[in-house]
């Protein structure tokens, strides 16, 4: 570790441009070289970077050996109230690593990707670097278990992609990201609201350890709940806009709502039975029973075309299995 540090600071040493791209640290470091990263950080923001990896994954051997403590980040690096300028002039008088002049209202304004991998995250840390990366399209967020209860009230106009892997104390999830395009999360059974992210198409959510990152293609794996019944109103709103769905369900009863008998509707319920091995009933309805200010595209009684869903209702009936239990709700 001493001398991939050494290495680190010679490299910045010799970096001689007015901007960084891309600025990435890929080791296997701890807090106990929390006062080198957080220089290292401090670079990368004087040199308005676009793209920020801090990966400390240990290695299996230093996993099991070794208890360590992961590296967090200091809310003083990325609140926009706070100043860099001390760790920029330990920078300059102990390592001789010269920072250009910095703007500290618009030290972020370039920062576009941000990656953390074994990072000791906070819920206040968390939304701390929302609120000042306002330029932020992409955060990825893994092996952070310090999170619990994290959100976003604020909307975030530029975040379009966020990612959260194996954050194992995470109980809640609120984002507030109208121009959202991908959200995937994979770790523990948690309550998510993905508020108002009408250009949504690629969602993946997955309450299981058995898979790692999910792959680049469009796909919705939902989350199974404990109890026997499985209702889908939570992503209704979104069945419409989104490309491509999968799910892995365990349950014995799905209800759909909101069902309105478009083709996409009709492909989702029979991905539910493809993945759900123990499905016994499906019961189906027009009336949308989530909350209503989640459902931005619903329709009232009158807009829906019954014929359409009569159509579809059938196709049902003719592409199910025998063993599986269709209901229709509603008095058509």
């Amino acid at each position: 570790m001493h001398t991939y540090i050494q290495v680190v600071n010679q490299v910045l040493r010799l970096h001689k441009g007015l901007k960084l791209h891309e600025f990435g640290i890929h080791y296997p470091l701890d807090a106990s070289a929390g006062c080198y990263i957080d220089l290292w950080v401090a670079f990368a923001i004087a040199f308005r970077v676009s793209k920020l990896e801090l990966n400390f994954s240990p290695c299996p051997v230093s996993y099991w050996a070794f208890d360590t403590k992961n590296y967090s980040i200091p809310l003083t690096l990325f609140d926009r109230s706070k100043g860099i300028e001390p760790y920029l002039v330990q920078l300059d008088r102990v390592f001789s690593i010269r920072t250009p002049p910095l703007n500290v209202d618009n030290r972020f304004e370039c920062l576009k990707e941000l990656f953390l991998k074994s990072v000791e995250l906070t819920d206040q840390q968390f939304e701390t670097i929302l609120s000042s990366c306002t330029s932020l399209e992409r955060l990825r967020l893994l092996d952070s278990p310090g999170l619990e209860n994290i959100k976003h009230t604020v909307p975030h106009m530029k975040l379009n992609c966020l990612e959260i892997y194996h954050c194992s104390g995470l109980k809640n999830i609120g984002i507030f990201a109208p121009n959202l395009v991908s959200f995937k999360y994979l770790g523990p059974r948690t309550y998510i609201l993905v508020k108002d992210a009408k250009q949504l198409i690629n969602v993946c959510m997955c309450p299981s350890w058995r898979y790692g990152e999910y792959p680049i293609t469009n796909s919705l794996g939902l989350p199974y709940r404990q109890s026997k019944d499985f209702g889908f109103d939570l992503f209704a709103a979104y069945f419409p806009q989104l490309e491509y769905l999968m799910m892995d369900v365990r349950s014995y009863t799905v209800l759909v709502s909101g069902f309105f008998g478009n083709k996409i509707a009709v492909d989702f319920i029979i991905a539910v039975f493809d993945f759900a091995i123990e499905l016994e009933k499906i019961e189906i309805t027009t009336v949308y029973l989530g909350d209503p200010s989640n459902c931005f595209n619903s329709f009232r009684h009158s807009e829906i075309d019954l014929n359409l869903v009569r159509e579809s209702i059938q196709q049902l009936h003719e592409r199910m299995p025998a063993k599986v239990q269709l209901y229709f709700l509603d008095d058509l």
